[in-house]
């Protein structure tokens, strides 16, 4: 059995992993899934949001469970758990990137971003003082969620907040000796029309080529394969 803390990407809360923590718990899994400061039910002033504030955030969600847990980060949450297994080599015992665009010292998130299909970026919707960005109903469905039920979709719709702009401008600061000793992993989606394949492979390039997986699902398999992912991360926990 292992335990797995799910960190979730941009817009989202810790709400976007209801179908996979039982399909974990099915295959004797434990999970919890930690709101990203200004997300889902905290209440943080979106204004006060930095990437500090959201690694701090996850050690503490790692730190609670009380073992050495598997992180998992979606998307942008890839890149705050890299900065998390960086600051805590010893306190994880893998970490999995799911559908996230690769970490390179000193770079920021927002040159994953700009590295992103221009048709998706069409879609993102800027607040007047360029600090939080949302995304379009028509941009949710064609490239978040295109492979989802209309439920998750309406879900998604209700619950999706505004994103705080400051954390993607923050180098993130990885190392060797501390990152580097960290077991990884990394699973694409087939589908998925945000991280392109080509960035896709550009991550998958930095780890074991047996630690890279593809499932078949778009950027949200928490919600269009969470059976899927949860058999993937159930293999991943049986070879640590």
């Amino acid at each position: 059995m292992a335990t797995f803390v799910l960190v979730h990407g941009a817009w989202h809360g810790g709400w976007c992993w209801q179908s996979l923590i039982p399909a974990l718990e099915r295959l004797g899994h434990r999970a919890t899934a930690p709101d990203l400061p200004g997300h889902g039910g905290d209440r943080t002033p979106l204004e006060a949001v930095t990437l500090a504030s959201y690694v701090e955030a996850v050690i503490r969600a790692v730190e609670a469970v009380g073992d050495l847990p598997v992180l998992v980060g979606h998307s942008m949450g890839g890149v705050i758990g890299a900065q998390v297994a960086e600051e805590i080599p010893d306190g994880i015992s893998a970490l999995v990137a799911l559908a996230s665009a690769p970490v390179t010292n000193g770079i920021s998130m927002m040159g994953a971003v700009g590295a992103g299909d221009p048709a998706y970026l069409g879609h993102l919707i800027w607040s007047s003082d360029a600090r939080t960005a949302r995304i379009s109903p028509q941009g949710l469905r064609e490239f978040l969620y295109q492979r989802c039920a209309p439920s998750a979709i309406e879900l998604a719709v209700e619950r999706l907040s505004p994103q705080p702009v400051a954390p993607f401008h923050t180098p993130i600061r990885i190392s060797p000796e501390r990152f580097g000793r960290v077991r990884r992993f990394y699973i694409g989606c087939e589908h998925d029309r945000v991280v392109t394949k080509e960035v896709q492979q550009q991550a998958r390039s930095a780890i074991a080529p047996a630690n890279a997986y593809v499932i078949a699902a778009d950027h949200s398999p928490f919600f269009s394969a969470p059976e899927a992912l949860a058999a993937c991360l159930d293999g991943i926990a049986s070879n640590l």
